[in-house]
């Protein structure tokens, strides 16, 4: 996946300039920065829900903009902040409907669906309330039933807004060793992330998204060992230091 030459914002205003950024195939890329500082604006850019201002957003050597729908969503699956509410769904129902951009005309779905459905809950541990109505799951289960809808997907890069939100300890560190066996299967991983220690400690990347609206990817090390991170933070010495601290 390529971003060459993109400013991306809302109503013509600029939020991020000059973003260049190339992504590998099973690489796990996390976003980090300020508040307000353009990660979500970026998400939304490389996942197609918003349209460059200016450059061009490739996924596959395709301009993600041009590519119809179903097709996108054959390469592509998603993770949003967005609470959806289906009525009469089940859990597994919701995840079963990943499957979608593969189904027939009448959207129905082969063995091979089903199939693929079942693993992507037993990767999130789904199984004590699959058959559960979607709307009477705790927050919690429902953001891993929606986890396992992207990954239902079989996408070759999965796009996840703060996918830890409403996800207890245990629940955190079960999704990054998910993530990481992702990416092992080649799957290209792009997600914002608060917990610092998290992003570092998963990801091979970390794309700085500044407050100036400048994008820059790095290596963890640089991040750390380079002072990056007190940069990005405007952390003071101390702080930095106490960061610093908890990964060396």
């Amino acid at each position: 996946m390529n971003i060459k030459d993109v400013n991306a914002g809302y109503h013509g205003k600029t939020v991020l300039k000059s973003v260049n950024l190339e992504m590998k195939k099973g690489e796990i890329i996390s976003l980090i920065g300020p508040n307000g500082g353009g990660k979500s604006t970026l998400l939304k850019t490389i996942s197609g829900e918003l349209k460059p201002l200016v450059g061009t957003v490739y996924i596959g050597g395709d301009n993600l903009n041009q590519l119809p729908l179903r097709e996108l969503a054959k390469k592509m699956s998603i993770v949003g902040t967005q609470r959806i509410n289906p009525e009469h769904m089940s859990a597994f129902d919701i995840v079963l409907s990943g499957r979608l951009p593969y189904s027939d005309g009448f959207g129905l779905f082969k063995d091979a669906d089903e199939e693929a459905a079942k693993r992507a809950a037993d990767l999130m541990n789904l199984e004590a309330f699959l058959q559960t109505d979607f709307s009477s799951l705790s927050d919690g289960q429902k953001q891993r039933t929606l986890i396992a809808r992207a990954i239902c997907q079989e996408p070759e890069v999965l796009v996840m807004d703060e996918p830890t939100s409403y996800l207890d300890i245990r629940h955190r560190f079960e999704l990054m060793d998910v993530i990481k066996k992702l990416a092992d299967d080649g799957i290209t991983v792009i997600m914002s992330l608060h917990e610092l220690e998290l992003a570092l400690n998963v990801s091979d990347r970390l794309i700085l998204v500044r407050s100036d609206g400048k994008c820059t990817a790095e290596s963890k090390e640089a991040v750390l060992e380079e002072r990056l991170l007190q940069d990005l933070f405007g952390l003071t010495d101390e702080m930095f230091e106490k960061v610093r601290k908890q990964f060396f």
